[in-house]
């Protein structure tokens, strides 16, 4: 089932082609696999969703690629 990550798709749409090589560089990835993990048809591993989330400045958050682990982070600080 495809879950799209709408954050990532924002983001993508929105950076200019430079940055989103540099974030693909910084996250050991192609462009191309950003634009599948966005569009859901590939799912990050926990190390790529954290060097996206890192090279995105927290823009692309690494919970949104795992939305049940997000859900008990938020319960936990509530």
């Amino acid at each position: 089932m495809k879950t799209p990550i709408p954050d990532m798709q924002a983001w993508l749409t929105h950076a200019c082609a430079d940055e989103r090589q540099r974030v693909a560089d910084e996250s050991g990835i192609s462009v191309g696999y950003l634009w599948l993990i966005a569009g859901g048809h590939r799912k990050p591993s926990e190390g790529v969703a954290a060097k996206i989330h890192r090279a995105t400045g927290g823009q692309v958050s690494a919970f949104s690629f795992f939305p049940k682990l997000a859900a008990i982070a938020a319960e936990s600080v509530a």
